[in-house]
């Protein structure tokens, strides 16, 4: 198998363990919202995303480690993989010890100091956040054994293993709805239990698959740990200005409105997430490329994998976002029993922000394959982390609660160029390519879908809801057909479609 075919072949992969995970997780937070009730939920998001905020280091040091792995991998020799696994190992062991002393410090100083909970919550609210602790820790310990497993490209493995504890959680979850115990802290265990089957899978299939390269001993080389540390703190500084468009919105939003306006933007928070997962499964397969690709030379080809890795991202996402744009309130209602107020507005403004944000999604995997990310990453999310001020001080103003989404969707419109200019400007690559293949399709696709959103809003009042969204699917698909391939695109498509016959 080719590499391109392996990209193919993978993106499926991806794609249909999403499609599974996806409706457990969605079913699940419909479970989770009516056992614990709004109040609950906004709490556990709350509190969750204080952790999330440490999380990021998981974020951080997983592209480190499948960057470095992967860049071995593309190299003529690749007998250094051990120890560049043993270095991910101990770094990973550091930050494990690192979250716990952050989380037990600065954690309990927000939830005794800041955090709004109605009374007699806080010591639940104490309880669900140690145990967010606990899991945080030990995925970070186990993040190089998932790493290892990526650059490998071993994604049916990993499409197993969380099919199958996902189906193992929903399991938990309908035994959760007979309890009668404090379901709040019943939530949490089950969590924790979930993590530990989940990361525990990436131990065992490594030490079975790969003994060698995870054959665990004290070797490493000063200069590896150096640049290992470098990446990584430069990966956790993007990592950590992502999180505020999510985590940092929910502590915001906490503030100044309280958890009842938190389980509405929690809503819109998970469903945005299951949009832009699927529409990002093509990255996740092909970033591995990416790197192999510059470590070995092909420098060619992998900008224009990232080019191409941009285009299919809007597409995949606007196949998925748009008939939910359309048909927001409907959806909501079908999925949960009582929707949180605001829900619809908050869902509508994420989407369109990961809209604006997918355009470019290939450039942050072929800035990690040079391995020089320092600058861009400063100046890139320095600019994106502008949206909390901006959002703050509005906020102070008297600005309602969706203002923070708005601000991050001109944030994201704006990052578009800066994107452009900095790979142009750090690296010297062609950004005339990735124009030409991704951008100007991708407006070719985007003036319609937006006639066709201000027009056609209204058309569920006159055919009904799911017509609607039959509509609105068809008219992306027909779109995309028609303007968003080249000719040499829509060939290999109608060869695929011969040769699936």
């Amino acid at each position: 198998m080719n590499d391109n075919n392996r990209i193919a072949v993978n993106s499926i992969i991806v794609f249909v363990r999403l499609v599974i995970t996806s409706l457990i997780g969605i079913f699940s937070s419909r479970i989770v919202l009516d056992a614990l009730g709004a109040s609950d939920y906004g709490l556990y998001n709350v509190v969750g995303g204080i952790v999330a905020i440490l999380n990021v280091f998981n974020g951080a040091m997983l592209s480190t480690t499948y960057r470095f792995i992967a860049s071995e991998l593309g190299k003529v020799d690749n007998s250094r993989l051990n120890k560049v696994f043993n270095t991910s190992f101990l770094i990973h062991a550091s930050f494990a010890v690192l979250i716990l002393i952050l989380g037990l410090t600065l954690g309990e100083w927000y939830i005794n100091n800041y955090l709004k909970v109605a009374d007699g919550k806080l010591t639940d609210a104490r309880f669900v956040f140690y145990i967010s602790l606990i899991i945080t820790a030990i995925s970070t310990l186990l993040i190089p054994y998932q790493g290892l497993i990526t650059a490998f490209e071993k994604f049916t493995v990993l499409a197993l293993r969380d099919v199958v504890t996902k189906i193992v959680f929903l399991v938990a979850l309908a035994l959760f709805l007979y309890s009668d115990s404090n379901r709040l802290r019943l939530y949490a265990l089950i969590q924790l239990g979930y993590y530990l089957l989940y990361n525990g899978g990436f131990l065992v299939y490594c030490k079975y698959r790969f003994k060698k390269e995870s054959h665990f001993a004290l070797k490493w080389e000063p200069q590896l740990i150096k640049d290992m540390f470098s990446f990584a703190f430069w990966t956790l500084f993007g990592a950590v200005a992502a999180m505020g468009r999510t985590q940092g919105s929910v502590l915001l939003i906490n503030f100044f409105f309280g958890s009842i306006v938190n389980a509405a933007y929690a809503i819109a928070a998970q469903v945005d997430g299951f949009v832009q997962t699927f529409a990002r499964s093509l990255n996740s397969a092909a970033v591995p490329q990416i790197t192999k690709s510059f470590s070995g030379g092909k420098e060619s080809r992998s900008i224009t994998l990232a080019s191409y890795i941009s285009k299919y991202t809007f597409i995949l996402m606007s196949l998925i976002a748009f008939p939910i744009l359309m048909e927001t309130e409907f959806l909501l209602g079908i999925w949960l029993k009582d929707v949180p107020e605001g829900a619809g507005i908050f869902c509508r403004l994420m989407i369109l922000g990961g809209l604006l944000g997918t355009l470019g999604e290939g450039i942050p995997a072929l800035v990690n394959a040079t391995g020089n990310i320092k600058v861009y990453q400063i100046v890139y999310h320095s600019f994106t982390l502008l949206g909390l001020l901006f959002a703050w001080i509005l906020f102070s103003l008297g600005y309602n609660q969706y203002t923070i989404q708005v601000v991050y969707c001109i944030i994201y419109a704006l990052s578009t160029v800066l994107r452009l200019f900095l790979l142009k400007r750090l690296y010297g690559f062609d950004v005339k390519k990735l124009i030409s293949i991704s951008y100007i399709r991708i407006a070719y696709i985007m003036v319609p879908l937006l006639l066709y959103f201000l027009l056609c809003r209204s058309i569920s009042t006159c055919i009904g809801h799911f017509v609607g969204l039959i509509c609105a699917e068809l008219f992306v698909i027909f779109t995309v057909a028609m303007v968003g391939f080249e000719k040499k695109e829509r060939i290999a498509i109608r060869q695929l479609i011969y040769s699936i016959k």
